[in-house]
């Protein structure tokens, strides 16, 4: 009796053919999940911006980027670290935890002369997830402990950050390391004070509001390792904060009082010329990044650095040449 079949090499063949197949839709497949993060990327970004840009419609002004020195536990007041996250939430359906977070920093213990660290470490909820804070590309997240002490956590850290401008966080016009000249960075988000969109004589097409940074795991709880990039809810040392010092994805580290250096964001322990470079792990190598005007782009490391110098200032009276 004859019976059908495959004979050996045809099977092998039709192996061979599938595994072409698959080795062809694979990066097509990658490719595509890879562009439907980086969409979405781009429409948190987009959300937050709008957020503050609502913001200023009922307050006819910008939002602070932190509400105490870069770095300075003295003064004027240092325990409130909240930083621009705690007023956009309202705007991004999280009204919910803003109204808990408000409640707790309308606490007696929480003001000026109050009891330290209440303001920060017993703030309730500080843990909660928001997710159009975290880049679906960063696997980092999400980041909600450090490795401090168990009683001493800082909670959600996210991974788009506010235009602090185009220098170093901490140095006064001379280049000389002074705390309270972070009040006059030329970015959106100053600490202690608003911008009102008048201020922004570059425009408002012209001038960055956010962009991305890479999250990176702390130390076991214990272990007393920090890093502060990304960290939205103790604010001190401006993880909130992001400078066009360096173009996106540089080589060049980070500086900043408690980080932890990894090759894909390098970051030097310091107090002396602060800053945080934008990253981020899309495709393309660059960072999605928006502007005051609510339009979002994508930055590429390869940007002339004079023309991303001028994307960081609100005032520096520059002409901004993108090539296309």
């Amino acid at each position: 009796m004859k019976r059908n079949g495959f004979t050996l090499v045809e099977l092998l063949v039709v192996i061979a053919i599938i595994g072409v197949l698959v080795g062809l839709l694979l990066p097509a497949v990658q490719a595509a999940r890879a562009a439907a993060r980086r969409m979405q990327c781009t429409n948190n970004i987009k959300q937050i911006t709008l957020a503050v840009v609502s913001y200023e419609s009922t307050y006819q002004v910008y939002c602070c980027g932190s509400y105490g020195y870069i770095d300075n536990a003295s003064r004027p007041e240092p325990w409130m670290r909240r930083s621009w996250y705690y007023h956009v939430l309202p705007y991004i359906e999280q009204v919910a935890l803003y109204d808990i977070y408000n409640e707790h920093y309308q606490h007696p213990e929480a003001t000026p002369g109050g009891r330290g660290s209440f303001d920060y470490t017993n703030l309730p909820a500080k843990t909660t997830i928001v997710s159009t804070l975290m880049c679906p590309d960063d696997q980092n997240n999400p980041k909600v402990h450090n490795g401090s002490r168990p009683d001493n956590q800082q909670g959600f850290h996210g991974n788009y950050v506010g235009n602090g401008g185009n220098t170093y966080f901490n140095v006064d016009a001379n280049g000389t390391y002074k705390l309270e000249s972070c009040m006059d960075l030329n970015g959106i988000f100053p600490p202690l004070r608003g911008i009102k969109p008048a201020h922004v004589t570059d425009g408002t097409s012209n001038t960055l509001m956010f962009s991305e940074l890479r999250l990176v795991p702390d130390g076991a709880i214990g272990s007393s390792g920090e890093d502060i990039r990304g960290r939205l809810i103790n604010c001190r040392h401006t993880g909130a904060l992001f400078s066009t010092l360096y173009a996106p994805n540089t080589s060049e580290p980070d500086r900043h009082n408690y980080c932890i250096s990894t090759a894909y964001a390098p970051c030097t322990n310091t107090n002396q010329k602060n800053l945080v470079s934008a990253r981020s792990y899309h495709s393309g190598d660059g960072a999605v990044a928006s502007m005051c005007d609510g339009s979002v782009t994508f930055i590429p490391a390869t940007i002339d650095l004079e023309a991303y110098h001028a994307m960081g200032s609100r005032n520096g009276m520059e002409t901004v040449y993108l090539d296309e």
